[in-house]
């Protein structure tokens, strides 16, 4: 029986995705569990893998766009005909991946590892011979072997042959242990021989170049240099989108392009949700200024004891989390005709990518020290810009803090992200002067702009919150008063 593959719902407010690239080709045989095919939403890039084992059936090739649980393709039985995909009902949506989705522990030897990369076979898959199903180099080629036969894949023709590449053992190891398709080396030896600093100047000229890690497996994939090809994106980066153009000969490596920014993907995702947010909410801003020198000294204490460069925006997530504690109406969501108070308290931070902007979350928050939050932030914030985040990490926020202090903002009038009910923005630092009991007091001051949805959140709570959160911060020592440091 046909198993449908279906456009996957990578998020609560995915309706659309568009498949990137097949990583196996129509008519081949697929095996539960491989990587199957690369589908992107506005917001991230997802590898999905194959539900069962069969024949795989294309229905929507690479940048065609499909609704949310809308046929992509099938994998068959052997002989089976496909199904015509607009006579099946529509299917469930897709659940996103879970976190605590985990593979298999896979023992093995170095020789069978090395040999896996050789011939591109996911080690995960293959069944072990031996103690506690380890598995051994005549474990994996017994596997591949099987593959091959299965795809109907017979020896390469001669016009198929790959060139003879001549190089030494030094070379071919260092290519290994880069990654490097030797074949596509340039040997500087005699007759063309490859040395090990040919493999090196390889990597070093391709690990220069400023593209997508997608874009990078693409192009290595189909074996594209990416020198050849022209960056589209911001700053002349070269994305997903620019490899298969390269791949439809849409743009010569040498074409003149006008400089443009694409309104599409991430972009138009982060408009869409604004004006929607803007749309659907009664939205309201209050602003107020917290003085954080004792929040400073706090910092530069916590960087010293913990020799980490813990950040204001590690220790403002602590604060508001612990503010959520006793406000709870700004960590609920409006869903229909009810308003739901969250029994976690989700902190996104928002990040800034050359291609727009991205909120991954802190869940829990209230629950972690300010060293945990901060190793969090900075792993996430690395991720988030080589697009390694996964479903999980994006979704799920309850609260969102967004910082423009870096950029010497004062305040400003952030925009809610739905479904939640409030965010904060955080604007910089600045020193001046004030009365204090008739004296005049040196004061560093940091403005703070809470955005709410007046449907779901009055002014005066509002104002209470803020008011919870600025003492918190003026007297961090409250931050602690309830939960870990």
């Amino acid at each position: 029986m046909a198993t449908t593959l279906t456009m996957p719902k990578l998020g609560l407010t995915m309706t659309e995705g568009k498949v990137v690239k097949w990583l196996k080709q129509d008519g081949e045989q697929v095996v539960k569990g491989q990587p199957l095919v690369v589908v992107m939403s506005k917001k991230i890039t997802y590898e999905v893998e194959a539900p069962a084992s069969g024949v795989l059936h294309i229905v929507a090739w690479s940048k065609d766009a499909r609704k949310v649980t809308e046929v992509i393709g099938f994998i068959l039985e052997p002989g089976e005909p496909a199904p015509q995909a607009d006579a099946l009902p529509a299917a469930q949506p897709t659940a996103p991946p879970s976190a605590s989705d985990k593979p298999r522990e896979v023992r093995s030897s170095p020789a069978a590892r090395r040999l896996a990369r050789e011939l591109d076979v996911d080690i995960a898959l293959v069944q072990g011979s031996g103690r506690e199903g380890r598995i051994s180099e005549r474990d994996v080629q017994r596997f591949h072997d099987e593959l091959s036969v299965q795809a109907g894949e017979g020896p390469a023709s001669a016009e198929e042959a790959p060139r003879e590449v001549r190089s030494s053992p030094a070379a071919r190891r260092l290519a290994r242990e880069l990654d490097v398709d030797i074949t596509r080396v340039q040997g500087s030896g005699r007759d063309g021989r490859i040395s090990e600093q040919d493999v090196q100047a390889f990597y070093d000229g391709q690990a220069r170049i400023d593209a997508t890690p997608l874009a990078r497996r693409m192009a290595e994939e189909e074996g594209l240099d990416l020198a050849q090809i022209r960056g589209t994106g911001p700053d002349g980066r070269i994305t997903e989108d620019g490899i298969l153009r390269a791949l439809e000969g849409q743009a010569p490596a040498d074409a003149v392009l006008p400089q443009t920014l694409p309104f599409a993907g991430m972009r138009q995702a982060i408009a869409e949700t604004m004006v929607g947010s803007l749309h659907s909410m009664a939205q309201l801003t209050l602003t107020s200024h917290a003085n954080v020198m004792a929040l400073t000294g706090l910092r530069d204490m916590l960087r010293k004891r913990w020799e980490a460069r813990i950040s204001y925006t590690d220790l403002i997530v602590k604060a508001v989390a612990a503010a959520l504690r006793d406000h709870p109406l700004l960590n609920s969501t409006l869903m229909g005709e009810q308003i739901v108070l969250q029994d976690q308290i989700n902190v996104g931070v928002a990040v800034a990518l050359d291609q727009g902007l991205i909120v991954p979350v802190v869940r829990e928050a209230e629950k972690k020290g300010i060293l945990e939050i901060h190793r969090m932030l900075r792993d996430l914030a690395e991720r988030a810009r080589s697009d390694q985040l996964t479903v999980d990490e994006v979704t799920g926020g309850t609260f969102t803090v967004t910082n423009l202090g870096m950029y010497r903002v004062d305040a400003f009038t952030p925009i809610v992200n739905p479904p939640e009910v409030a965010i904060l923005g955080v604007g910089q630092i600045d020193e001046h002067l004030t009365l204090v009991d008739g004296q005049v007091t040196a004061r560093s001051r940091m403005a703070l702009s809470l955005t709410i949805d007046h449907r779901v959140v009055d002014g005066a709570p509002g104002a209470a919150f803020l008011q919870t959160l600025v003492e918190f911060l003026e007297h961090p020592a409250l931050i602690f008063a309830g939960g870990e440091a």
